[in-house]
């Protein structure tokens, strides 16, 4: 429906904890969930590939990057003559693809998105784009966690750190995964997590 190249033209300028190397590590694990669970591997690709054209505008609006990027993808796929009914599938997908969003994945494609999405923000990737974003607020590498600590992008500010956005919000994407092939990567990607962040308590301490 869409090559890579048609679609690394959408992601200029991107940062990069969502750039096009985001984007084609999603596909290569949408890819795999499709095969794994048998969806259709032709609408998956399309998704994971324009998932995040929109994430620029939802930066500099403050808009809602998925349904934002169904709209894109759309007008990207009718462009190429693309069957309506194959467009609504993909773009569904893409709406859906939010782990704050309001839209629930109703197809076994868009649950496949979904979890690829996510599994790409969890274990040592998630970790390395965690500080990605970090790095670029100027946040510090460690602090104490609020209590009232919650996931929301106004916490993108330098009194959040990383360790804060694994406890309020990568911690629990494990248990959002819709699909098994999916379940079993993010346990391990989930213990990674775990190890890491409570070993570098023990480094800031002083104790290891």
């Amino acid at each position: 429906m869409i090559t890579i190249e048609q679609a690394r033209a959408h992601y200029r300028g991107a940062e990069s904890a969502h750039d096009f190397d985001h984007v084609l590590r999603v596909l290569a694990l949408a890819e795999r969930l499709a095969r794994a669970e048998g969806a259709d591997v032709e609408i998956v690709r399309a998704a994971a590939l324009l998932h995040d054209c929109a994430r620029a505008d939802e930066d500099a609006t403050g808009g809602d990057h998925a349904q934002m990027a169904a709209d894109r993808a759309r007008a990207i796929l009718r462009a190429y003559g693309r069957p309506p009914a194959r467009i609504e599938a993909v773009a569904h997908a893409i709406a859906a693809h939010r782990f704050r969003g309001t839209t629930t994945p109703q197809t076994l494609e868009a649950q496949v998105l979904f979890d690829a999405d996510k599994l790409d923000s969890i274990g040592a990737i998630g970790v390395a784009r965690a500080y990605a974003v970090s790095g670029a607020l100027n946040q510090r590498l460690w602090g104490e966690v609020a209590p009232d600590a919650v996931a929301t992008r106004a916490q993108r500010n330098a009194n959040h750190t990383a360790v804060a956005e694994f406890a309020v919000k990568l911690s629990r994407v494990r248990e959002r995964m819709f699909t098994a092939t999916a379940r079993r990567l993010a346990d391990e990607r989930h213990a990674f997590m775990v190890e890491f962040f409570a070993r570098l308590e023990r480094e800031v301490r002083g104790e290891a």
